[in-house]
């Protein structure tokens, strides 16, 4: 953010653009100054930025033409149109869309610590997820990876070096996809197995995956992409349910073996996982000492099938789990998709699987969080149906924006555990509860018993607005 430009506390900054430019990228660094970033994009990212900064000025907020940059990465997680003050995520949307530009939210820990962050067992308080996830995302913003923040002993944000190397790499992979000849990408498609048997292959909410996996792979062969289609739709689940299934009393396909030395040689995770399953290769997903990885090879696409949770017994054990690890068939298949595979991008199909419910945080994820050491540096795209959401259609109305933003800065304090990180989410409670006029004389000094008295003013607001 600007502020922090102009008082030279950039570390946060500079590690990550070196660590994208030690990728072999080029940055183009910009600063958005009024809470929109649409005019330093047009201004930086485009052609004719001075005339197109000189449009931005009348009505005529799309851009026309072309651009200078292949991803645009936000470092401050905010809304693109709005800032962390509110958000118009149509303009947005708009803007982006008509760009055809990837754009990316990258989040600094602006309100906890790096050190309560790591300890936290969801990650991101409500404040963080809510303005620096949720909102980039309505905008279109994909990798929300955390990449700097402020220790608890300090009051400058510092870098978190594997993470910043950890999202050059990433932005690096989706730099390929889009420059590299088409016939040279290397995809895996990933199909779901639940329970596992060779009648739950392929199945999804919503979604007939295997005409749709199909329709996939024909598109991507008219693009240009090196993929053998197979003649039909039937044809493709026989290929993938078939082939060398019965000798290995398999569910599918087995398109590669992964003996236990090279499993260690590429897995640095090993002894982590032994410590929860044994010694490699462990019983589930293995045959005659090797880890077996079910799927077809189609050209330059893979088209596999997600190994199951592992305890079948208790399949959803390890689902948000605090602790644990995936079994070793598991990470055997995604060390084959980066390493052996050598896969650009991995495409989850279907409504829903394993990978992203591993033990780790729920948002913000960590480098000790398994699904982030299953994907590693490979983009991920998820084919997924949203029509199935959680939440009921009818609750109550809620806050309004102030309001919910209080209340979420009341839940961050309460579950805070460093004094400095208290201390600061309070000074920040006592000024937005003045701004609502929730704050007055009576309840000033204590600081436990304003916060509850605020919390307690809030919740009554919120029971009248409905």
């Amino acid at each position: 953010m600007r502020p922090q430009v102009v008082s030279k506390t950039t570390r946060h900054y500079d590690a990550l653009i070196h660590a994208i430019e030690a990728e072999g990228l080029s940055v183009i660094p910009a600063i958005a100054t009024l809470m929109d970033n649409r005019e330093a994009v047009s201004k930086f990212f485009v052609e004719d930025g001075i005339q197109r900064t000189q449009r931005l000025k009348t009505k005529d907020q799309r851009p026309k033409s072309k651009a200078l940059v292949n991803q645009i990465v936000s470092l401050t997680g905010f809304s693109f149109v709005g800032g962390p003050a509110m958000n118009d995520s149509e303009a947005a949307a708009e803007f982006l869309r008509d760009l055809n530009l990837p754009y990316r939210s990258a989040v600094s820990l602006d309100t906890q610590t790096i050190e309560s962050w790591r300890d936290s067992q969801t990650g991101l308080n409500p404040i963080q997820a809510g303005m620096q996830i949720a909102i980039p995302e309505i905008d279109g913003a994909t990798e929300p990876f955390v990449y700097g923040g402020i220790p608890a002993d300090g009051n400058e944000p510092l870098p978190l070096e594997d993470r910043c190397r950890r999202f050059a790499r990433r932005l690096s992979r989706w730099n390929t996809l889009q420059t590299a000849p088409r016939e040279q990408i290397k995809l895996a498609l990933v199909l779901f197995c639940f329970p596992p048997n060779k009648g739950n292959i392929g199945t999804a909410a919503d979604l007939d995956v295997f005409p749709s996996v199909w329709d996939v792979l024909n598109k991507l062969r008219s693009d240009g992409y090196g993929v053998v289609v197979p003649p039909t739709a039937d044809e493709l689940r026989n290929i993938l349910l078939g082939g060398n299934s019965e000798q290995f009393g398999a569910a599918a396909n087995i398109a590669y073996r992964m003996n236990v030395s090279e499993y260690r040689r590429l897995c640095p995770y090993v002894n982590e996982i032994e410590t929860d399953w044994g010694p490699s290769p462990g019983r589930i997903n293995s045959f005659g000492g090797d880890l077996l990885i079910q799927g077809v090879v189609l050209g330059n696409v893979f088209v596999g099938v997600q190994p199951t949770f592992g305890y079948e017994g208790d399949p959803m054990r390890l689902m948000m789990a605090r602790s644990g690890a995936p079994h070793h068939g598991f990470m055997a298949f995604y060390t084959y998709l980066e390493k052996v595979f050598q896969a650009d991008a991995a495409v989850h199909v279907g409504t829903h699987g394993a990978m992203e419910f591993m033990p780790g945080k729920q948002v913000g994820l960590s480098d000790e969080c398994w699904s982030d050491r299953l994907i590693g540096e490979l983009p991920n795209i998820y084919l997924y149906s949203v029509n199935n959401p959680s939440d009921p259609p009818i609750e109550n109305a809620g806050l309004y924006r102030e309001l919910a933003t209080l209340k979420d800065m009341v839940m961050a304090y309460r579950q805070a555990t460093e004094e400095s990180e208290r201390e600061r989410l309070f000074e920040s409670i006592e000024e937005g509860s003045r701004s609502l006029n929730l704050h007055d004389g009576e309840i000033l000094g204590q600081r436990d018993g304003s916060v509850n008295e605020i919390k307690n003013r809030t919740h009554f607001r919120a029971r009248v607005s409905f």
